[in-house]
């Protein structure tokens, strides 16, 4: 096997036979003087450079010849305009438009969603008979007082729903203008309405009629604050008439009813009995 030594310029490897480096022509080391004219610094760039220029010159040449071989080629190839050209043009086919009866079976009809009747609306049932309000509030009230016989009388706002004509609710002096207010634990309907116009009550000890001794009513307006609006109903009573006068209403639902003292008389035994009372009020459903 030969021997092989490095290049001490560019590392390349060198055999023992070589007088200089073959990659970058450094002379050997320990050469005879008679190649130190070759292997000078500026002989060895010389050479140098003619064999770089060398190269590129190859180089150049081959990439010369191949730029030629392409472009006889692309100038010598069969024309692909006169080929197609060549070839019959296929007749133009134009699609017959559909019929609108065809079209109209392609396209699935829509299902018609049935009809739907809306649930009726439920009926509120109203028993018939007397309708008895929760509550009642009055403008004022005549203090207690004693009967003939020393036993307590009280005109407390309820009386006027104990239906009983012998108690009464009763204020001091003309009540025209005074409003009561009945209200109801719910919707109710009413047909009918009435009340006893004074303090119908005669006392059980002397016999003394206590409903000509203080002021009767003559004319009230009764109020159904209905959910649309208050529904005003105006009633005359009888003086003299001591028991319930009732008044037919066209039917209302309410929760609550006002009833407006309108007119009242003159208060009996000599003015002594300024006061005005109501005995029962009703109001029925029929």
């Amino acid at each position: 096997m030969p021997t092989t030594t490095t290049c001490s310029s560019c590392r390349a490897g060198m055999r023992e036979a070589d007088r200089f480096c073959w990659t970058c022509g450094e002379p050997r080391e320990g050469v005879p003087d008679r190649l130190e004219v070759l292997t000078s610094p500026a002989a060895g760039a010389a050479h140098r450079g003619d064999r770089r220029a060398r190269t590129v010159i190859g180089a150049f040449s081959v990439v010369l010849v191949a730029a030629v071989g392409v472009a006889g080629w692309w100038l010598l190839r069969p024309s692909d305009t006169a080929t197609t050209s060549a070839a019959p043009s296929a007749p133009a086919t134009t699609a017959a438009p559909a019929s609108a009866s065809a079209t109209a079976s392609a396209v699935p009809a829509q299902a018609t969603a049935p009809a739907t009747t809306p649930a009726p609306t439920p009926t509120v049932s109203y028993a018939a008979g007397p309708v008895v309000p929760a509550g009642v509030r009055v403008p004022g009230t005549s203090p207690d007082s004693a009967d003939a016989g020393g036993r307590t009388t009280s005109y407390a706002a309820a009386n006027v729903l104990d239906g009983r004509p012998s108690t009464a609710w009763r204020t001091e002096g003309d009540a025209t203008g005074s409003t009561l207010t009945f209200t109801f634990a719910r919707t109710v309907r009413l047909t009918e309405v009435g009340l006893v116009n004074g303090f119908a009550k005669v006392d059980p000890y002397d016999g003394t009629d206590r409903y000509q001794q203080g002021r009767r009513i003559t004319a009230v307006t009764w109020t159904f604050l209905t959910p649309t609006g208050p529904v005003r109903v105006p009633q005359r009573l009888t003086d003299g008439d001591r028991r319930l006068q009732r008044l037919n209403v066209a039917p209302v639902e309410v929760t609550s009813v006002e009833l407006t003292i309108d007119a009242v008389t003159s208060p009996g035994a000599g003015g002594r009995f300024d006061r005005t009372a109501v005995s029962d009020v009703a109001f029925a459903n029929s």
